[in-house]
């Protein structure tokens, strides 16, 4: 196999060639050397490098977020705070899958309402109220003091008003003679006069049919009850205190000392007391030994 010759180098290479030889050899010399000044073998100083098509740039900073600006009124700045807390809030329901309702704000609770007696004591500021209240209490008091001194009132109050025992609408025997009196007129007022017949014994209804002019007891009850006048007033008789006289298990009502208003007044009673301890009407007449 032939060899390859290789064409010499042309001269402008060998030129460069020598060029860099030179510069290598100088690049050894002794580094630390002062050069004296104004040698001419002294190298050239470097320069920077020629910048060719180079085109300055500035730093440019990336803006600042820019937040939402800051109303200059309070209230419409707590409005649009409110706003984006609503957007946040539309974005959860989103992201939940459905709309949640919305509970409405909650009214104030309302105040509890004032007691009755409240209320009535705020009625008793007014000057009106309070004299119509003052009015009736006087008509109360009259009312009562007229009925207790007079006895106008019915029998119920009167007899209790006054201290006087109660009377009984059912006949039956009085306990004492001053109740035989009362029981008496107050059953001869009352819607059946013939049931005062009970409070005698045979002899006394016997004995007030007589006085009455009248065929039985019952005929004289109800004459006795057509003369009543005020029902009220006939059945609180008042008597005396000398009208009722007691000796042993007999007893005499005077009916000349006994007051009665609002009907006729009746004759003398002569009660007997019962082997029950009751007292029965025995005896009645007009005339007697201490009235005439």
């Amino acid at each position: 196999m032939r060899p390859r010759h290789r064409p010499p180098p042309p001269a402008s290479a060998q030129v460069v060639t020598s060029i860099a030889r030179a510069g290598i050899m100088w690049g050894v010399a002794d580094q630390h050397a002062s050069p004296e000044p104004g040698s001419k073998d002294l190298p050239e100083k470097a320069r920077p490098a020629d910048v060719v098509n180079a085109e300055v740039v500035e730093e440019v900073t990336a803006p600042a977020p820019a937040g939402p600006p800051r109303p200059a009124d309070d209230e419409e700045f707590r409005q649009y705070q409110q706003f984006l807390q609503f957007q946040k809030f539309r974005e959860w329901q989103e992201s939940q899958g459905g709309d949640v309702a919305v509970r409405p704000p909650s009214s104030p609770a309302e105040a509890p309402e004032k007691p009755w007696w409240k209320k009535a004591l705020g009625l008793l500021r007014s000057k009106l109220v309070r004299r119509l209240v003052y009015l009736l209490v006087v008509l109360l008091l009259l009312n009562w003091a007229y009925d207790h001194y007079f006895g106008s009132g019915d029998s119920g109050s009167d007899s209790s008003g006054s201290g006087q025992p109660p009377v009984r609408p059912v006949p039956q025997k009085a306990p004492t003679p001053e109740d035989a009196l009362y029981d008496l007129h107050n059953l001869l007022r009352g819607d059946d006069p013939a049931q005062a017949c009970g409070l005698f014994d045979a002899a006394g209804q016997n004995g007030f049919a007589v006085g009455h002019q009248a065929p039985d007891c019952a005929t004289a009850a109800r004459q006795v009850h057509d003369q009543i006048t005020d029902g009220s007033a006939y059945a609180n008789p008042k008597p005396g205190p000398d009208a009722v006289v007691v000796n042993g298990p007999e007893a005499v009502v005077h009916g000349c000392r006994v007051q009665v208003r609002g009907g006729p007044q009746l004759g003398s009673l002569k009660l007997t007391r019962q082997p029950d301890g009751g007292w029965a009407i025995s005896g009645y007449a007009f005339q007697s030994s201490t009235c005439r």
